[in-house]
């Protein structure tokens, strides 16, 4: 059940045939205007209204004092037209007083004032009292009714009455504007090819939606087509910023609305809302902006939320598209005048359109209530130049199945260079801005912030860590440590060693029964991508294609050295390699133009799902580390080597009857670990049975369900 973004349109709709003459909508008509001409937008509309108002007003003083809170495509019109712009400030409850309002037409003699009632309430009515006596003055009104279309009280104060009808209705396009004064209909353009643009990415959503052959597609490839439509309409907004001119609303969208039953919608909204607000009543977090309003329709369910970032994050994760109305950019920026910063960093827009019944608002409010009674847990991880991006990795694919289980998961860093993977994500995290290798100096600051946050629960992953670092957060959360090592006895609720050689240490008799020990291959944590494709069996192919990676950061600059002397090899000349690099890769240019000058060669930043191309090649070669496991998930016979100190005992096990053949430690003899990956990779290739043997083995090592395990623990601490 997917709530919220944007229209979706059915192709039949946009097959509609036929004109309409004059459209007339009621809820445009109640304004009682003697004019009103539909546009392609709701901007398009504001700008025919201000040349409207200088052809009737030619000495008009081209200044307008408008909300502090405001969408920023407002301004476009009138940046375009050469207006000059002040602001009058809005408090939290999303009110503008009178006698502000007064005093700043006093000082700037403005020729025109907008106003915007927002959420369907009449949130101007403190300033309408003020605006009769403005507009006796001479000072013209336009209101803006974009997210209030269907208030009663909306128009009576106004000289211009504009809106956009494309945020309330399923069309490609239109807005409106209604006023007494002659409109300048000669500079309207044609908007037909716009329309037909914009319809694309709506049909397309509904295809995505209700279209069988959408719904029967792989979930990668339904998703992928999903991006393209909303990376389109995406576009197609911002192609609005830089239209200079002003186009008459499509023919398709005076068909749709000739035929739409405004009364059904407004309707349908008023139940939502009220449905919703007591929903939303009983949360702490978060709280509707405006007061229970019987009867209302509004564009959204404004509500504010403390964590805003991380609401929306939540919802949208379960399908539920809430926006933020509006973004704070620059233009916005210099409106702020009271509490409009609150406004824009804590508002967020719950959908409650004609589209949706009670059944979504009940959805919505389940999420909610999910959102509020979750428990969070944090993830201490860090990746740099020194420390792998191996630790950030498993954490995130962890991260990602307490999730699932509706735990909020917040991570904490040392520093910012993990970011990047971390947004990838869609990963929350905090960076402490401390040492990585001096754990202890952040434990003031990040009790701080667990207490703040509720954290009940702390995963850390670093070779960095102390047991004195575990015994001052003891007593405030419970404590998890993923153990590569066994250095020290860690005073911690939960220990998982996921390597084999775990055996070599003497785990059980040191922890005792006072510490949850997860030990061994059947908690590797390895992303779902290859749980999923874990249980497939690949058919013996010819051998002709190989998977080559090296870590995030390719530190010995392994990949470049293989891949010059696969190049000398003719056993080679008409296999093709495909290489992984990771997002810390400093060779990114000379992988590129190696890749250029080899048409065998193709180099994947980022790959996509590396476990299908993993699965797709006959033989791989990869450093020491969670990619052997990963390999082994995809029984893809395989060629490792060592680089680092603490992928010793790793070797020994993927060695040992040739699960994997051991090309050695780059570190200690690269030109002969080179020629050992050459020659492994040679041997792979050219021995079939051996491949089937190497398969057999691999596929016991495990079974790519391991995060799945790990959470289900945590989740039980």
């Amino acid at each position: 059940m997917e709530i919220g973004s944007i229209f979706e349109i059915d192709p039949a709709k946009a097959e509609k045939t036929g004109n309409v003459a004059a459209l007339h909508l009621a809820q445009a008509d109640k304004y009682g205007k003697a004019h009103c001409c539909f546009t392609a937008s709701g901007r398009e509309a504001i700008e025919l209204a201000l040349i409207s108002l200088e052809r009737e007003k030619p000495d008009i003083k081209k200044c307008c004092l408008m909300p502090g809170y405001m969408c920023d495509s407002v301004f476009l019109p009138f940046r375009h037209r050469g207006w000059e712009l002040f602001f009058y400030s809005v408090d939290r409850d999303l009110l503008s007083y009178g006698e502000e309002l007064f005093r700043l037409a006093l000082e700037h003699d403005p020729g025109l004032i907008l106003i915007h009632p927002y959420y369907g309430t009449d949130t101007c009515r403190e300033l309408r009292v003020h605006l009769r006596a403005l507009r006796k003055s001479g000072i013209y009104v336009m209101e803006d009714v974009t997210q209030a279309y269907y208030l009663k009280e909306a128009g009576k104060d106004a000289d211009f009455v504009v809106g956009s009808l494309r945020k309330w209705y399923a069309i490609p396009d239109g807005g409106f504007v209604a006023t007494d004064l002659p409109l300048a209909e000669d500079v309207l353009e044609e908007g037909e090819a716009y329309a037909q643009e914009r319809l694309t990415p709506l049909t397309e959503k509904w295809k995505y939606l209700h279209d069988e052959a959408f719904v029967q597609m792989a979930e990668e490839e339904r998703q992928e087509r999903k991006m393209t439509f909303l990376k389109k309409n995406r576009a197609l907004e911002e192609a609005l910023d830089h239209c200079c001119g002003i186009r008459r609303m499509s023919r398709l969208s005076r068909l749709i609305l000739a035929e739409t039953d405004e009364a059904a919608a407004a309707a349908k909204r008023a139940e939502n809302y009220h449905y919703l607000y007591e929903k939303v009543i009983e949360r702490k977090g978060i709280r509707p902006i405006l007061p229970k309003q019987d009867g209302k329709a509004p564009l959204y369910f404004p509500v504010y939320a403390r964590e805003r970032e991380e609401l929306q994050r939540f919802l949208r994760e379960r399908d539920i598209y809430a926006p933020v109305l509006w973004p704070l950019g620059e233009e916005n920026r210099n409106a702020l005048m009271g509490d409009e910063d609150y406004i824009y960093r804590h508002m967020l827009a719950l959908p409650i359109d004609q589209r949706y019944g009670l059944a979504e608002m009940e959805r919505i409010g389940e999420v909610l209530a999910q959102f509020e009674g979750q428990q969070v847990v944090a993830i201490r991880a860090d990746a740099n130049k020194t420390a792998a991006i191996g630790h950030i990795m498993r954490c995130i694919t962890i991260a990602g199945e307490l999730k699932k289980r509706g735990m909020r998961v917040v991570f904490f860093t040392a520093d910012e260079w993990p970011k990047e993977a971390l947004t990838a994500a869609g990963m929350e995290q905090i960076c402490l801005h401390t040492r990585w290798d001096w754990m202890e100096e952040e434990l003031p600051r990040l009790e701080e912030l667990l207490a703040r946050l509720g954290v009940k629960i702390l995963l850390v992953d670093s070779y960095q860590v102390s047991p004195a670092y575990f015994e001052a957060l003891r007593d405030q959360v419970k404590l998890v440590y993923l153990d590569d090592c066994f250095e020290a006895v860690y005073p911690v609720d939960l220990l998982i060693n996921y390597n084999a050689f775990h055996t070599r240490f003497p785990y059980r008799e040191r922890y005792g029964e006072k510490t949850k020990l997860l030990l061994g291959t059947s908690y590797v944590p390895l992303r779902e991508e290859f749980s999923q494709a874990a249980e497939e069996i690949r058919q013996e192919e010819s051998a002709r294609s190989v998977f080559l990676s090296s870590g995030g950061g390719d530190s010995e600059n392994a990949m470049l050295g293989i891949l010059t002397k696969l190049a000398e090899r003719e056993a080679f000349a008409d296999v093709t390699i495909h290489v992984v690099i990771g997002a810390y890769y400093p060779r990114g240019d000379e992988m590129k133009a190696f890749a250029d000058a080899h048409a065998n060669v193709r180099v994947y930043h980022p790959c996509r799902n590396v476990a299908a191309l993993m699965q797709a090649c006959d033989a791989a070669a990869s450093a020491a580390g969670t990619m052997l496991f990963e390999l082994s998930a995809m029984k893809v016979p395989t060629v490792f080597f060592q680089t680092a100190d603490n992928q010793r005992y790793d070797s020994e096990f993927f060695a040992r009857d040739e699960r994997m053949l051991d090309a050695g430690d780059i570190r200690k003899d690269r030109e002969a670990c080179l020629t050992a990956v050459c020659d492994g990779l040679e041997r792979i290739l050219a021995d079939g049975d051996l491949r089937m043997r190497m398969r057999e083995k691999l596929s016991l090592v495990t079974d790519g369900k391991g995060a799945e395990r790990i959470a289900e623990e945590i989740a039980m601490l």
